[in-house]
This record gives structure tokens, sequence and C-alpha cells, in this order.
């Protein structure tokens, strides 16, 4: 009998518990912080969040909240976390755009992953490789975009992010993916590079940032052919 009666009494104290964290104001947000964010701003981020101040912070769809806020493309992970009594902090990943894709006169913002972030008409400001050559009808921010084939997508996106690791993404105006089996990338110096396919990419790209360098101090100009067995061959104007 005793038993039960501290069971009853433990399961009254745990709803009396539940009840006064879910109603009591001393729990309502006061202040909602986000982090990590650069490009999206904090404003943005809350509103669209559907966060609202003097809401029980324990009344929190945590879940819908995120999906919510993942409808901004350039947000790649999100956590949200509770500061008692009534902080809620929202911690940002964000997507980066690393190269830009020609669109009906306008341009794709891509990230690493292929993922469109953003559309704009104008590229001022922007000094992000142009990529040239890829096939597509439509596209949708947030979401991959959609190549016509699969394997020209995928050496894409192996170059650029090679590109992108080895530090030479400020140095390429321009990327031709037309044909994967001769990608091209040509320098705001205006040195043209052939890489061949993208076998041994990551072998190839640091040894071009190499080569850039020394070409670049010397004030030379060509062509530079990569995409054969050996050494490579630099062919000036």
């Amino acid at each position: 009998m005793r038993k039960a009666f501290k069971y009853i009494l433990l399961l009254m104290l745990l709803a009396f518990t539940v009840a006064f964290l879910m109603t009591s104001t001393l729990f309502n947000i006061k202040t909602i912080n986000v982090i990590g964010n650069n490009r999206v701003s904090q404003q943005e981020i809350i509103r669209v969040s559907g966060l609202s101040y003097q809401q029980n912070i324990f009344r929190i769809n945590t879940k819908e909240t995120m999906k919510n806020i993942f409808q901004n493309p350039y947000v790649k992970k999100i956590k949200i976390r509770r500061g008692l009594p009534n902080i809620v902090n929202i911690d940002i990943i964000e997507r980066e755009p690393i190269v830009l894709v020609p669109y009906v006169g306008s341009f794709l913002f891509v990230d690493s992953q292929g993922i469109v972030v953003e559309i704009s008409n104008s590229l001022e400001g922007m000094e992000l490789p142009v990529i040239k050559g890829l096939k597509f009808n439509t596209f949708k921010l947030g979401e991959e975009i959609k190549v016509e084939s699969k394997l020209q997508l995928t050496s894409v996106i192996t170059l650029i992010n090679e590109i992108k690791r080895t530090g030479i993404n400020q140095e390429i105006a321009e990327i031709n993916a037309e044909n994967i089996l001769n990608l091209k990338l040509l320098t705001k110096s205006g040195i043209k590079i052939n890489l061949g396919d993208d076998s041994n990419i990551n072998e190839k790209i640091p040894l071009a940032k190499a080569i850039l360098q020394d070409l670049n101090s010397k004030n030379l100009k060509g062509t530079v052919e990569m995409g054969h067995k050996g050494n490579p061959v630099f062919k000036p104007e």
C-alpha cells in the first residue's frame, strides 16, 4: 500500500513539475541568439523559425522550427539549444557558394555539394569562378543542380572542391566542363590550363597551382597542357 502511495505521489509530483515548466511565465522566451550565421541575418533566421518572444521554451517544437529555418537555402545544419530559464540558442552552419553557373541571363550560386543557394542578375563584388558547359533545364533553390549528366556533375564537384582545397579558387575566372574528358581552366591572368579528365585531380591541381605561381612571377601567358601522361607542357602565346 505504501509503495502504491509513493508511486502515486511521485506521479503527481512529476505532473506538477511538467505543468509548472509548461505554463510558468518564468520560461517564456526573452532572448533568441543566432550563432554562426554570416550571410543570413539573425532577424531573418528568427522570422522564418516561427519562434516568438513570450513563447514557453518547453513548448518549442524543435523539429518544426528546424524545418522552417531549412527553408533558407543557405542553411546547411541547425542545432537548437534551450538556455534556462528563457533563452533559445540557434546554431547555424551555412553553405558557402564557391562557383557561379550561368542561367538565362542570371547566375546560380552553387556550393561544394552542387546545391544552388542563390540566383542573382549581378556579379558585382563576386570573385567566384564561372562554370560553363553544364547542361540542365531547371533548378530549385536549396537542392542539387539537376545536370543532365550525373557524371558531369560529379566531375565538376570533384574539381571545384580540389580547387578550393588547394586555395587557387580566387585565381580561377572560368571552368569549362563541356567535355569531362578535357576539363579546362582559365585564370584571371589569362593563362589556360587543360586538365584532361578528373583522374588524379588531387595531384593535378596542386601542380597547376605551382605552375601558375611560376608563370605569373615571370608574367608569361599561354596554355598549360596536363591531360596527357608525363610532365605538364607549357605553350606560350
